[in-house]
């Protein structure tokens, strides 16, 4: 491998160490399995793919120091377009757990829109997603900037991704067979997964959600460091997910007030 040789990472998701359950930078798990220092950055952003290859104009943000500034550029500038503006920050790992996250709180918009709460409410999810997003961020990853959460990768993705994609989709169809089958309808870990599998099998011709399987790894992981009072939201997404609470529960999950960390819960 060519010792100036680059990568730049466009998978949304995170994966979890099997033992410490910790959360693991995709782009930290390239660069492991390149070595020779490999460097790789992340390109995320409000991308919604049929609206870029129908050539309407997005921004991206290219996270990652390359090594100089020359180098920086010229990688920033492989992707700009007058159609794809395309900026660069050095966080890494904020812009990568965005991508992730975002998928998350995009299940509880599609909670509020099957329960037809309309925009006001879906701002206020929007508010608080964005500020578990970060709290999240913080706990578990060094050197993430403030600043990150207001570029593309961060409040623009998170808005794109509530109002359409994938995850609001489902979500919404999940919320709406809540309602016309409450009588009937006793949903538990194991019949959530296997609604949510049918779900995704009727309306998303052959992609696949990736807020569901994000939340489980991230219930798990808020559930094992007592971290559930710090992420209301987060938590309330779960529990109408994958136990049998009604669409609703995600109101709670907005009003409460997260509550700071201990020391040991950030180890």
């Amino acid at each position: 491998m060519h010792p100036r040789c680059r990568g730049v990472s466009l998978i949304k998701g995170l994966d979890f160490d099997t033992e410490t359950k910790k959360p693991v930078l995709i782009s930290s798990t390239i660069e492991e399995a390149m070595g020779s220092g490999f460097k790789c950055g992340v390109l995320m952003g409000a991308n919604v793919a049929n609206e870029v290859a129908e050539d309407k104009m997005c921004e991206s943000t290219l996270a990652g120091d390359f090594g100089n500034a020359l180098l920086n550029e010229r990688i920033r500038q492989v992707f700009d377009d007058k159609s794809f503006r395309v900026s660069r920050i050095n966080d890494v790992a904020g812009a990568e757990a965005c991508g992730a996250l975002k998928n998350i709180v995009a299940l509880g918009a599609g909670f509020v829109d099957g329960l037809g709460l309309g925009g006001n409410t879906k701002a206020a999810l929007l508010r608080v997603g964005l500020l578990e997003m970060s709290i999240f961020c913080k706990i578990f990853f060094d050197g993430v900037e403030q600043g990150t959460f207001m570029e593309s990768c961060g409040m623009a993705d998170l808005i794109t991704t509530c109002y359409g994609g994938r995850n609001r989709l489902c979500a919404e169809e999940f919320a709406k067979r809540q309602l016309q089958h409450k009588a009937t309808l006793t949903l538990n870990f194991e019949s959530s997964c296997d609604l949510w599998t049918r779900i995704e099998k009727e309306l998303l011709n052959g992609q696949k959600l990736q807020g569901t399987v994000a939340l489980k790894e991230l219930y798990m992981l808020l559930k094992t460091r007592k971290l559930q009072k710090t992420f209301p939201l987060f938590v309330s997404i779960y529990e109408v997910a994958f136990q049998g609470m009604h669409a609703a529960r995600v109101i709670d999950g907005i009003i409460a007030q997260p509550i700071e960390p201990t020391i040991s819960s950030k180890l």
